[in-house]
């Protein structure tokens, strides 16, 4: 709230109260206690890097948003303390067995900004500014951490790319039933390079195209598609992890959705559009997602077709917000719903009244429901909504699709044409690269269009 004006005469009807932001030094305390008390068994060195992360923290978001402000261009620039406690939601899911120096948890602290603030910017040039604060702020810290109790190479360990954090360590193992979903342990930690995740992710890819026959993944992974891959996964493993995905049409989107959902063991449930699709068939879809999210959790995808209406989008933003639209069940359906988790919410202790076991089957649903969104930023449709809908924003982490580098385009661009016998073998080289460079001439000359007529032509 706060953005559109309120008639006086509204106003006067209420008791109004302004609730101030909350000062450094209270956030200071606050997350401070929450990283501390999570790292109260990890060894002195781990706890030492641990109590100087959170002014850092704070220094860098007052700076992001001092420097990043909303924009019409970049609307989705709304950083708020949701942000910071998805940050430290990320460091809390670190375990002794995977941390094992100060310079491990210096890193894993670099890895959940990056997937919080920098993962939504939508230039390279805001990327480098923030980029660049945020190794000053790193050298600056820990460099001198390093001075004064011996601590070698922090700094160093802290600042090494690639970034490939995830808890799919076992998810071939899973998958394949090598092993029993209750014995993936499903820890935290840095998965090594992307070379070692490809083939990881490859073989899971496999695996879903033999079990999933009707519509096989012909995804090519490139170094940047394993990296929004890796991000998804990490945002659907936590708890009401919501994402919206924003890049321009056929960047593999919906096909990395259905991979992450694969690899985490998570149902995939999108609606099934037909002739005269409206409110009342979307609302019947809702009711059976429900029903599943009861008993497991699931990957609620939801693309710019799926929206026949903009009505749709007020169910998505309450599910986002609250967990359920108000109103979706009638009071028989909800006396059945209750049923279903009585046994539940009574080996839970919950109080038997209908509306403690309503809130309860609420409860399981939104801890169970992932909303991924999957948009494009062409014209101003997404803008209008994230403005109308402000859940969308809020209560999502997003992930901006930059263009794909020539890298990515080679690789796909052979993967075209490597088995195709109409191309002479000694020409497929040749042929790739000139594929790969009328590409980004075309990704030039769009530029160059947008600069000079402030027309916008995605590529």
């Amino acid at each position: 709230g706060g953005r559109n004006p309120i008639d006086p005469r509204f106003v006067a009807r209420f008791n109004v109260f302004c609730l101030t932001k909350p000062t450094k030094d209270v956030l200071m305390s606050i997350y401070t206690k929450i990283i501390e008390t999570k790292m109260k068994d990890f060894t002195i060195d781990i706890k030492s890097a641990t109590s100087r992360l959170t002014a850092p923290t704070l220094d860098l978001f007052g700076y992001i948003v001092e420097k990043l402000p909303p924009t019409p261009s970049k609307f989705h620039y709304i950083f708020t303390l949701r942000d910071l406690s998805r940050v430290y939601e990320g460091l809390c899911t670190a375990t002794k067995d995977k941390l094992t120096c100060g310079g491990d948890m210096v890193r894993l602290w670099r890895h959940e900004i990056q997937r919080v603030f920098f993962d939504r910017l939508s230039t390279e040039s805001d990327y480098r500014l923030v980029n660049d604060k945020l190794t000053s702020i790193i050298r600056t810290v820990f460099q001198e951490k390093e001075k004064i109790e011996g601590e070698q190479a922090i700094v160093e360990r802290a600042l090494k790319d690639p970034l490939v954090y995830g808890d799919f360590e076992n998810a071939v193992a899973r998958i394949t039933e090598q092993i029993e979903p209750e014995d993936d342990t499903r820890l935290y930690c840095d998965m090594g390079d992307y070379d070692s995740v490809r083939t990881m992710l490859q073989e899971i890819m496999e695996n879903y195209n033999m079990v999933r026959k009707g519509k096989p993944l012909s995804l090519v992974l490139f170094d940047m598609a394993l990296s929004h891959l890796v991000r998804l996964l990490r945002i659907i493993k936590h708890p009401r992890g919501n994402a919206m995905l924003i890049g321009v049409g056929g960047s593999g989107k919906q096909s990395l959705v259905r991979l992450a959902s694969y690899a985490c063991g998570y149902d995939l449930f999108e609606v099934t559009l037909s002739r005269g699709y409206g409110e009342t068939e979307f609302r019947d879809d809702l009711k059976e997602l429900y029903k599943k999210l009861v008993n497991r959790p699931v990957v609620f995808l939801v693309t710019d077709s799926h929206i026949v209406y903009e009505g749709f989008l007020e169910y998505i933003n309450n599910m986002l917000s609250i967990g359920i639209q108000p109103g979706l069940f009638d009071s028989d359906e909800k006396d059945a719903a209750c049923n279903l988790v009585r046994e539940r919410a009574r080996q839970a202790g919950v109080w038997e009244t209908s509306e403690s076991l309503w809130n309860y089957f609420v409860d399981i649903c939104r801890y169970n429901l992932h909303v991924v969104l999957a948009m494009s930023p062409s014209g101003d449709k997404l803008r209008i909504r994230c403005r109308n809908f402000p859940g969308l924003v809020s209560a999502t982490t997003i992930d901006w699709f930059f263009p794909w580098p020539a890298e990515a385009l080679e690789k796909v661009a052979m993967s075209f044409i490597g088995n195709d016998t109409n191309v002479p073998q000694e020409l497929r080289g040749t042929v790739t690269s000139h594929m790969v460079l009328v590409h980004q001439k075309i990704t030039d000359a769009a530029t160059l269009f947008r600069e000079t007529l402030r027309r916008t032509y995605f590529v």
